[in-house]
C-alpha cells in the first residue's frame, strides 16, 4: 500500500498536489480527493493484513479531513495561518479593529430585528454581510500573500465572524 501519495501528515495541499495558496481550483481539490478515495478507501483493504486495514482506514481519514479543510474558506485560510506559524491564540486575543466590531453588531442587532417573513430584509441583508465577507476575505488574501500575518490573522477572524453570521437561521428562507 503507498499511502503518501506525494503527501507527509496533515500536508493536506501535497496530499491533493495543489499549490499552497488560499485561492484553490475547487474543481482540482473534488477530483484529486474522489481520485485517492478510489485508491484507499479502506472497503478496499478488507482482505488485507490489519496493519494496511488500519493505515488505509486512517488514510481515508486525513483525506476526508484535508478535502472538508480546504473546501471551506474559512477553515482554509485557518489552516494556512497556522502553516506559516501564526499563534491564532494570540491573534483573536489581538482582536479585530473597533470599526469592525461596530459592524457587525450594527448587522446582528439588524438580524434580531428582522421579522421572518421579510423576505427582502432577508435578502438584502444576507447580501451585506456577503459583501463585508468578500471584503474581509479579500484583504486576508492580500496579508497572507505579502507575509502580513497579524493582519491576515485579523481578517480571518473577520471572515469567521460574518461566516456564522450568515448561517444564523434567521437569513433562511422559512
Amino acid at each position: 500500500m503507498n499511502a503518501t501519495a506525494g503527501a507527509t501528515a496533515r500536508d493536506y495541499f501535497s496530499l491533493f498536489q495543489l499549490e499552497p495558496n488560499f485561492a484553490l481550483d475547487e474543481t482540482a481539490l473534488e477530483r484529486a480527493y474522489h481520485k485517492l478515495l478510489t485508491q484507499f478507501h479502506p472497503d478496499l483493504y478488507a482482505g488485507k493484513p490489519q496493519v494496511e486495514q488500519r493505515l488505509a482506514a486512517q488514510f481515508c481519514a486525513d483525506i476526508n479531513s484535508g478535502y472538508r479543510i480546504l473546501s471551506d474558506e474559512v477553515s482554509r485560510a485557518e489552516y494556512l495561518l497556522k502553516q506559516a506559524g501564526v499563534d491564532l491564540a494570540a491573534a483573536e486575543r489581538a482582536g479585530v479593529e473597533t470599526a469592525f466590531l461596530m459592524t457587525q453588531i450594527s448587522l446582528r442587532e439588524r438580524l434580531e430585528e428582522l421579522d421572518q417573513s421579510d423576505a427582502v430584509g432577508r435578502g438584502s441583508l444576507t447580501e451585506e454581510i456577503h459583501g463585508h465577507y468578500t471584503v474581509s476575505r479579500d484583504q486576508f488574501a492580500n496579508g497572507l500573500a505579502t507575509s502580513a500575518y497579524p493582519e491576515a490573522a485579523r481578517h480571518w477572524q473577520e471572515m469567521c465572524y460574518l461566516s456564522k453570521l450568515l448561517s444564523e437561521p434567521k437569513l433562511r428562507v422559512s
